[in-house]
């Protein structure tokens, strides 16, 4: 088991390899794509996990395990093979100190595990499938994501021109614009979420600009690539298509930034979505 788990973690770094060393731009752009659609659908998941569902069943599309699927009313067809995905196991070593006192230790380990796309199974419908929940309206997501932003102490203010002339928004961390000008909600629903995932990855809590990560410079390109990328996903959670596609090849991204970038798209869209299905009232609360 041990060796399974080293052998899907090896797959995950050739994955991000694969897409980071792609030279065709236009299918490099797709493959990313292709990657953050998926990421969308299983954002609950660890970034880790996304990756090796995409890899192994890129179509995928809802997951769970065998049981689950039975408990839900479905089962899975003979046949179809699993989707190996890491499940983390919590173990406490007790032990002694040197005055007789005892300690208590968490270890973590990973097991394989194997879930199934809903495209494997029949039975019983689902009404509802998670990445549909809140339809594909602008408003909802605008209304979303502006109740989120709100819970994190970010003012959001709905202007005709932004400070920044042209820009669609503009974020200085704790304070967001998006322009109402030439823009429909939807268009402005998916800068919000762009310029709130700059508000959480750039600038810190009392929005002073964070401009190195891990002792590395966090440069423009990287920004907005991140940005973007999170904003894409976070879109199609909700159903909505960015009025402008995101082309990675248009950000001259290098392997070293899209390496850098994977799992912190995750956190980010992870913290956001997790974020905008809380309750109304749970933000005054």
């Amino acid at each position: 088991m041990e060796n399974k788990a080293t052998e899907l973690n090896a797959s995950i770094r050739r994955t991000i390899e694969q897409l980071a060393s792609e030279t065709d731009a236009a299918r490099q752009s797709q493959l990313f794509r292709d990657y953050l659609k998926s990421s969308a659908a299983f954002w609950d998941y660890s970034w880790h996990n996304q990756m090796l569902i995409w890899r192994q069943k890129p179509d995928a599309s809802f997951v769970a395990g065998f049981n689950n699927w039975l408990r839900l009313g479905r089962y899975v067809r003979k046949g179809e093979k699993g989707i190996a995905i890491l499940a983390p196991m919590f173990f406490k070593d007790k032990g002694q100190t040197a005055d007789s006192s005892q300690t208590e230790a968490q270890r973590i380990w990973f097991k394989v595990v194997h879930v199934f796309d809903i495209s494997q199974t029949d039975g019983t419908p689902l009404p509802d499938l998670p990445t549909k929940s809140f339809g594909e309206r602008g408003q909802e997501m605008l209304n979303r994501l502006s109740r989120f932003a709100e819970c994190r102490g970010i003012t959001v203010r709905f202007v005709e021109k932004c400070s920044l002339n042209g820009a669609a928004g503009t974020s200085r961390g704790t304070e967001i614009e998006i322009r109402t000008s030439e823009t429909d909600v939807t268009t402005q629903a998916a800068t919000l979420a762009h310029e709130i995932a700059h508000s959480l990855l750039h600038f810190t809590a009392d929005g002073k600009r964070i401009a190195t990560r891990d002792g590395k410079e966090i440069d423009k390109r990287q920004r907005e690539l991140e940005a973007e990328a999170t904003a894409y996903v976070v879109g199609s959670y909700f159903g909505i298509q960015s009025p402008s596609d995101f082309y990675l090849a248009a950000y001259r991204v290098t392997p070293a930034m899209l390496l850098e970038a994977v799992e912190t798209i995750a956190v980010t869209v992870k913290t956001i979505l997790s974020g905008c299905q809380e309750p109304a009232q749970a933000c005054a609360a």
